[in-house]
């Protein structure tokens, strides 16, 4: 039998594999505040360390992939449903691929072999079509 989850968490996943990393982070904003355990703030530094990457800060990506190990180690091998130790060998793995610098060329970074983690729950929970959680889109505007 499945357990319920958040609906952040579950629209995390979503935007994660989607490769919306901006807006994997922004759904779980609020648990940075309100939940007391490092496990949130662990898997939003993942999203933000790839969104980094991304962007081409290297030295910003490399910082928050670390914290995230950090934060993130306690909570191995599973947590809630997630497979913990599968995403810091993500971390590890992506690290070992990406220099120690300040930053590059966004394409040279996209270029550097870190591949996109594909995230899931272990119980089987299935992961919306859609995200559930509405991002205020206008404070962009």
């Amino acid at each position: 039998m499945t357990e319920q989850h958040p609906e952040e968490v579950l629209d995390y996943l979503l935007y994660m594999n989607r490769r919306q990393y901006f807006e994997a982070h922004e759904v779980l904003e609020g648990y940075w505040h309100g939940e007391r355990i490092d496990f949130y703030k662990g898997l939003i530094q993942v999203a933000v360390a790839l969104y980094h990457l991304n962007t081409g800060n290297i030295a910003g990506c490399r910082a928050l992939f670390t914290r995230a190990r950090e934060l993130l180690t306690p909570y191995a091998p599973e947590f809630r449903a997630v497979d913990v130790q599968r995403v810091l060998t993500y971390i590890d793995d992506s690290l070992a691929l990406i220099p120690n610098v300040i930053e590059m060329e966004a394409a040279d970074a996209r270029a550097l072999g870190v591949q996109p983690i594909d995230m899931w729950l272990e119980d089987g929970t299935e992961l919306p079509l859609e995200p559930v959680v509405p991002l205020d889109e206008e404070e962009d505007e």
